[in-house]
């Protein structure tokens, strides 16, 4: 089926490495977001960690004010694996979760989106590429592979899964 593109679920995950607060915003997070403000779609993060750290994150960052929704471990009863963050997410979008797309680093951030029926592009980074991960529908090596327009593009013309 084709994609509907009313909302991009774009998780931008911190660091894997909690502590890590200096971590830097991974490349092409900002122009995602960019891109899917300007293609008027709603823009959300879904974090495992505390509201305070992620939000914190975000302004050193300067992203929050890109993203229309946050929502992390303060929000919800359980965290990823289980779909309950993107789900709340999607809610607070206003949204369905079958037309959100979630950017994902880990296997269970990854099946957490399976398991709330959104489309899930998977984006490893070096502490994460080694791990198995589920059948995801489209695998990037980084944010910056391809512009967001694409990206929607090649979501829509891969098969629906079972």
């Amino acid at each position: 089926g084709s994609l509907d593109r009313d909302a991009v679920l774009a998780e931008v995950k911190e660091a894997t490495a909690k502590g890590c607060d200096s971590q830097p915003l991974l490349p092409g997070v900002e122009a995602l977001l960019r891109d899917a403000k300007a293609l008027g779609l709603g823009r959300a993060v879904a974090s495992s960690s505390s509201c305070g750290w992620v939000d914190g994150w975000l302004r050193r960052h300067a992203i929050r004010d890109l993203l229309d929704v946050v929502v992390a471990r303060d929000d919800v009863q359980k965290v990823k694996p289980d779909p309950e963050l993107f789900l709340l997410a999607a809610a607070r979008l206003g949204v369905e979760p079958g037309a959100c797309v979630v950017f994902e680093d880990s296997p269970n951030g990854m099946r957490a989106a399976l398991a709330a029926g959104m489309r899930c592009v998977a984006v490893p980074n070096a502490l994460t590429r080694p791990l198995a991960r589920p059948d995801v529908d489209l695998v990037l090596e980084s944010l910056e592979e391809r512009p967001l327009a694409r990206v929607l593009e090649s979501l829509a013309s891969a098969p629906v899964r079972a």
